[in-house]
């Protein structure tokens, strides 16, 4: 995956522009969250409509199908109660995402919506089901690879088939994620105080990825704004990848961070926060 044309529209003939965005490529976070019943296949759909790169949830629900779902429980987005790997697929079938009428989807459905010129990026939410995500995968056209943020995971998609890219997730330590969002402006990250966000240990995070056979850094997009991430991944020959941006302002921020593409719950508008 490299940097490139951020909208499909912008890359279409027939729309009179062949031009690309110079900025990092959108990588539709849960098909766009912000704007579409994330990781159903509404999402998928109409996010690949825009965008050639996507991210997907992927959980094992309770009679064991893999199930495109970002929590461990039902109540952020159903109105339902209880674990996901503890409901059977029929129940999850009968749901209702953010209330859109869109159910909870298999893999295989999430997947099948995916366009094949697209690149569909796993995150893989639990352990015991990489070797059963990239089966679900296998055999499709589209580009594929997988984030987690446990190493356990990582090391479980190496082992299933070392040909699979990895991502390795990592976020902000336990007091920069408790401090930030008590700090004004600190929510929005570009506007975090210095003196506010506590010493990061980005260099054993981009250790750790490099140890794993990553080829790819996904760090929380603070991070690449308020650390030397970037520059250490640079020098380990990683790709940076941050998550999740929902503004203008944090996209041009980790934009001029040189970031290789942005992992994002909106489109081509996104709000101003």
């Amino acid at each position: 995956m490299t940097p490139g044309c951020i909208d499909r529209r912008r890359n279409d003939a027939s729309e009179g522009s062949v031009d690309c965005d110079p900025g990092p490529p959108l990588i539709a976070h849960r098909g766009f969250a912000a704007e579409h019943p994330e990781n159903t296949v509404a999402a998928v759909e109409a996010a690949t409509a825009v965008v050639d790169r996507i991210e997907l949830d992927v959980r094992r629900c309770g009679t064991g199908e893999l199930v495109a779902f970002h929590d461990a429980t039902l109540g952020r987005v159903t109105d339902a109660a209880g674990r996901v790997d503890e409901t059977p697929r029929e129940r999850l079938a009968g749901l209702s995402v953010e209330g859109s009428g869109e159910p909870v989807p298999t893999l295989a459905a999430a997947l099948d919506a995916v366009p094949a010129d697209a690149w569909v990026l796993l995150d893989v939410k639990e352990r015991g089901i990489a070797a059963d995500a990239l089966a679900v995968a296998a055999g499709r056209d589209h580009g594929l690879a997988v984030t987690a943020d446990d190493p356990a995971v990582i090391e479980a998609v190496r082992a299933a088939d070392p040909a699979v890219e990895t991502v390795y997730g990592v976020r902000e330590s336990v007091p920069a994620r408790f401090l930030r969002p008590l700090i004004p402006g600190g929510s929005a990250g570009a506007g975090l105080p210095e003196w506010a966000y506590p010493p990061q240990d980005v260099r054993a995070m981009v250790e750790t990825a490099t140890r794993l056979g990553c080829a790819a850094v996904s760090p929380r997009y603070e991070l690449c704004l308020r650390t030397d991430i970037v520059s250490h991944a640079r020098d380990a020959g990683l790709r940076v990848l941050p998550w999740t941006v929902d503004s203008v302002r944090e996209y041009e921020a980790v934009a001029a961070a040189g970031v290789d593409a942005v992992v994002s719950d909106v489109s081509r508008g996104p709000r101003e926060t």
